[in-house]
C-alpha cells in the first residue's frame, strides 16, 4: 500500500502507527508492504536531525513488530521548495541548483543491519514520480503556482540528448553507489510511460503506475523492456496500481483495480502495492466508488470499514494469491516485437499552439527547455496504435494529452502481443529471439545497429528511420528492411500485421509459458 494522504495524519494530525486499529486494517487488507511518505522533523532546532532519526526508528520498530516491509517515499521535495533540518540550510538543494531529497545515511543506518537485525524491514527509498521531476524540472515544488524550475538529477540545458541520457544514468548510479553506499535499494515509481531505462541501467527498481492516466499494455511493455535489458545491473520490476485519474480519486472502478492487480501479478512484478490506502474526503470520484475513503473508510481514529476497492485488494492478497501460485519470472520475458529508441521522455506533450496551457510534464525532452517534443521523439507514438489495435491513439500514449484522449482512457484492457521497448544501447543477446525490430528516435549506437542488421540478415523484420539507417550504412543490407522517412507511412502497419495478436488478447510470451489476458465485460 501507499500511505499518501492518510486519514490519521491529514485529518486527525496523528501518527497512524500509534493506533492499533491502523494495523488491524492493514491485516484485514493482507498488507505486506507499505510505501511510507516520510516527513522529517523541522520544529526542534538543532535537534531536528536527531528527532528525525528517532521518528524513523519508531516507524521501523512498528513495521518489524507487524512483519511489514516498507520503503521511505521522498515525494516531499516534489511539492516543497525549501525544507530546513539543519537550520538555515535547504535540505533539498544540491550543487548546481539541483532540487531533490536524498535521505541522510545517518538516519538510515539506524534501521539497517548491522544496527538492526537482518533482514531489514526497510527495503527501498522511493523517488516518487522522479521521471516527472526530470521532465518538468520540479515545476510543482511551489504548487499551486507550479512555476518552479530546478533540475532533479542533472541540468541538461545545452546538452544533446545522448549526452543528457548518459549524464542522467551516471548521476542516478552515483546516488545509489556513493550517497547510499549500495546499502539500500532505490526505486523509481513513474507516472509518465518513459525513462524507465535510465533508472534500470543505474540499478534502481523500476515501478510503472498502472491505471492512473496510462495504457496498461503500453506502460508494461516499456517498463518490462527496461527491466530485462538491464537486469544484469541489479534492477527489479515492481508495479503500483494507482487509483488517481487526474482530479478524480478513486478515478478507476473496482474492476479496473482488480485487473491491474492480476496483470501485475501474472507478469511477475516482485512487489505490487496500491496507491493509496485511506485518502479521505475527495469529492470527485468514479461513479462506482464508495462516497468516501479509498481502500479504507474511517469513521474515527479507531473504526473503519473496507470500501469496494478495499475488498478487491483484500480478496486479491488474502484469497487469490495464496490459491494461485505463479511460476512466471519477469526476467524470462521474451518479446516478439521490440522498439529501439533513445528514451527522451516523449509521451505526447503539446506546445502552445495546442492552446491547452502547459502540459503537466512541461514540454522538455529530458528536462531541456530548448528541446520540445519533435518528430524523432514522436515516431514511436505512431507505432503504438498499430501494436495495440487502436487502443493507443496516434500522437500520445497518456491521457495527459486531452486532444488525443478527450475522454481520458476509458478501458483498462489494451490488446498487444509480446512487445518490449529497449534503449538505443541494447546488445545482440537481448535481440536473439525477436521477430520484428522497430528502430526510431534520436540515436542508435553503432554496436546496436550491427546487432539489428545481424538480426535482419538472420530473418527478423526491421522497420527503421532513414536517418538512423543512413548514419550507419550507405548501401543495402541483406534481410527484410523497411526504411521510412515518416512513421505515419501506411506501409508500417502492413509490415507489422504478421506480428499482431488477436484484437481481444493481451499476450506476453515468457521463456517457458505464455500469459494471456482477455477483455472482460467491464471497462
Amino acid at each position: 500500500m501507499d500511505d499518501a494522504g492518510g486519514y490519521h495524519r491529514e485529518v486527525l494530525g496523528q501518527d497512524p502507527r500509534e493506533t492499533p486499529a491502523y494495523f488491524r486494517a492493514l491485516e484485514d487488507l493482507g498488507t505486506a508492504f507499505i510505501s511510507v511518505h516520510f516527513w522529517p522533523v523541522n520544529d526542534a532546532g538543532q535537534d531536528n536531525s536527531t528527532m528525525t532519526r528517532r521518528r524513523l526508528e519508531a516507524i521501523d520498530r512498528a513495521m518489524r513488530e507487524h512483519r511489514i516491509q516498507y520503503s521511505l517515499n521522498v515525494e516531499l521535495s516534489n511539492w516543497v521548495p525549501r525544507f530546513e533540518i539543519t537550520p538555515g540550510v535547504n535540505e533539498f538543494e544540491h550543487p548546481g541548483g539541483i532540487h531533490r531529497w536524498d535521505l541522510r545515511m545517518e538516519w538510515l543506518s539506524a534501521v539497517l543491519p548491522p544496527v538492526r537485525l537482518a533482514p531489514p524491514a526497510l527495503v527501498a527509498v522511493t523517488y516518487d514520480e522522479c521521471e516527472h521531476m526530470i521532465l518538468s524540472d520540479n515545476r510543482f515544488a511551489n504548487a499551486p503556482k507550479s512555476t518552479f524550475d530546478r533540475p532533479f538529477l542533472v541540468d541538461t540545458h545545452g546538452m544533446d540528448l545522448t549526452t543528457s541520457y548518459d549524464r542522467l544514468v551516471k548521476e542516478a548510479t552515483r546516488i545509489r553507489e556513493e550517497h547510499y553506499q549500495n546499502r539500500i535499494a532505490l526505486q523509481t515509481e513513474q507516472v509518465w510511460p518513459d525513462l524507465f531505462h535510465i533508472f534500470a541501467r543505474a540499478g534502481w527498481i523500476i515501478t510503472p503506475k498502472l491505471l492512473k492516466e496510462n495504457i496498461s499494455s503500453v506502460v508494461l511493455a516499456i517498463a518490462m523492456g527496461a527491466a530485462i535489458q538491464h537486469q544484469d545491473r541489479g534492477t527489479s520490476f515492481w508495479a503500483s496500481p494507482d487509483l488517481w485519474n487526474w482530479d478524480r480519486y478513486p478515478g478507476h472502478s473496482p474492476e479496473a483495480l482488480r485487473s491491474a492487480l492480476l496483470m501485475a501479478y501474472w507478469l511477475g512484478a516482485e512487489t505490487i502495492y496500491v496507491e493509496n490506502l485511506d485518502n479521505h474526503g475527495w469529492k470527485k470520484r468514479h461513479p462506482e466508488a464508495d462516497p468516501d475513503g479509498s481502500l479504507l473508510r474511517w469513521a474515527d481514529a479507531d473504526h473503519y470499514e473496507l470500501t469496494k476497492h478495499g475488498r478487491v485488494v483484500r480478496d486479491f492478497y488474502k484469497q487469490y494469491v495464496p490459491n494461485h501460485p505463479r511460476t512466471v519470472n519477469w526476467r524470462h520475458y521474451r518479446p516478439r516485437v521490440v522498439i529501439i529508441r533513445l528514451p527522451d521522455g516523449g509521451w505526447g506533450q503539446f506546445g502552445p499552439e495546442a492552446r491547452l496551457g502547459e502540459p503537466a510534464s512541461r514540454n522538455r525532452l529530458l528536462g531541456n527547455r530548448e528541446m520540445p517534443l519533435d518528430e524523432p521523439a514522436s515516431e514511436w507514438l505512431h507505432v503504438w496504435p498499430v501494436l495495440t489495435h487502436g487502443a493507443a491513439r496516434p500522437g500520445a500514449i497518456s491521457s495527459g494529452n486531452p486532444q488525443v484522449y478527450p475522454k481520458g482512457i476509458e478501458d483498462f484492457f489494451a490488446p498487444i502481443d509480446s512487445v518490449a521497448v529497449f534503449d538505443h544501447t541494447v546488445t545482440a543477446s537481448r535481440l536473439a529471439e525477436v521477430g520484428c525490430i522497430i528502430v526510431c528516435g534520436h540515436a542508435l549506437t553503432p554496436e546496436t545497429f550491427k546487432a539489428v542488421a545481424d538480426c535482419a540478415a538472420a530473418g527478423a523484420t526491421c522497420v527503421i528511420a532513414r536517418r538512423l539507417y543512413a548514419a550507419h550504412q550507405t548501401g543495402d543490407l541483406p534481410g527484410n528492411w523497411l526504411i521510412v522517412d515518416d512513421f505515419k507511412d501506411p506501409r508500417i502497419a502492413a509490415t507489422l500485421a504478421p506480428f499482431l495478436g488477436p484484437p481481444d488478447v493481451a499476450r506476453f510470451r515468457f521463456k517457458d509459458q505464455i500469459v494471456e489476458f482477455r477483455k472482460g465485460d467491464k471497462p
